[in-house]
């Protein structure tokens, strides 16, 4: 029988926690099939080997792909070619190597959900977040507040922001490879969480029924706060709203100015020359608003400034030097003739 429900799971060097992600797939009581679809990339931590411990106890369910390559570091987009031409599931859950599921009925009751609600293409619910190294007490996410204060929500609701965590959610699936952004871009689960919807509803089950682990180690821990995550995800979040705004036809100039306007900072005060190049060279527009709005730091408006100034001014004495090159070559030649 064909699955009804396929589950999407990423795994990199997650041997700590994987288990709690596979225990929490095979312990789910439904009244249909379903299949893991997980997809290991080459992990040197004995990850793969614990998911092969599992897809042979449950050849049925877990159906893994082994890299002996590291393909994220490579730039291949996962997903679209290893994961999602492997889904058989009318529904789709995510859950990536690090996080769990704590309900043994949440593939039931979300499955329930859907068919019952053909006009809502996508349903999640709250989840607990807990920190690996205890530095803040655990909550739940997303508040009433964070959601609107709605049960039902639409497109326009999660285009202000993303309030569905990943391993919360479930999609009427539909292939979305067309619609996929070609530009590298972060946050991806946002995108998918917005393609799926399209002019379909979201439902909120109220239920907490998985756990997100937030760790040192994890891209999202320092959001708009370290230094480390400026440096490797402004650019591609930049990108993330510029592909927003061209799929859904919204002005994200809110968004973007705040994100440049503190990474400058971070980058200027580690003098981060390279990233701000990028930003001069990818986005002028924005970097020449940030600069005239600085007005709660004016020493940072000023020292862009000047480097810009100084860039041009480099730039500009390059060309003279490649021309003055140029010039002696024509007049060797001329000389030897």
């Amino acid at each position: 029988m064909n699955p009804k429900v396929s589950i999407l799971c990423i795994t990199y060097n997650h041997g700590k926690f994987i288990r709690d992600a596979l225990d929490g797939f095979v312990m789910q009581k439904t009244n249909f099939p379903f299949e893991v679809i997980i997809h290991d990339d080459a992990s040197t931590d004995g990850t793969t080997d614990i998911i092969r411990e599992y897809e042979k106890k449950y050849p049925d369910i877990i159906k893994p792909i082994y890299q002996t390559e590291n393909q994220w570091s490579r730039g291949v987009k996962i997903g679209q070619k290893f994961q999602w031409p492997r889904i058989r599931g009318k529904y789709v859950a995510v859950n990536e190597g690090d996080d769990y599921w704590t309900d043994e009925h949440k593939l039931q009751k979300q499955v329930d959900f859907l068919d019952a609600h053909p006009d809502f293409n996508v349903c999640f619910h709250p989840v607990q977040v807990i920190w690996d190294d205890k530095r803040a007490p655990d909550y739940i996410y997303p508040t009433k507040k964070q959601r609107f204060n709605k049960d039902v929500l639409n497109l326009s609701d999660l285009l202000k922001c993303n309030f569905i965590q990943t391993n919360s959610v479930m999609y009427r699936w539909h292939d979305m490879s067309n619609e996929w952004p070609k530009q590298s871009f972060l946050p991806g689960d946002w995108m998918m969480h917005l393609l799926q919807t399209g002019n379909g509803k979201i439902g909120f089950i109220p239920d907490i029924m998985s756990v997100y682990r937030r760790n040192a180690g994890g891209i999202w821990t320092g959001a708009m706060e370290s230094d480390d995550w400026f440096s490797k995800c402004t650019i591609p979040h930049l990108h993330f709203y510029q592909a927003v705004e061209n799929r859904f036809n919204v002005d994200k100039s809110d968004g973007k100015s705040y994100l440049l306007s503190k990474a400058l900072k971070v980058f200027l005060r580690t003098k981060n020359w390279e990233k701000i190049t990028t930003l001069v060279d990818e986005f002028p527009d924005i970097v020449d608003n940030c600069v005239s709005d600085y007005n709660e730091n004016i020493g940072n408006a000023k020292k862009l400034k000047k480097y810009k100034h100084q860039r041009n001014r480099l730039l500009a004495l390059a060309v003279i030097e490649q021309v003055v090159i140029v010039g002696l070559i024509l007049l060797i030649i001329g000389v030897i003739k």
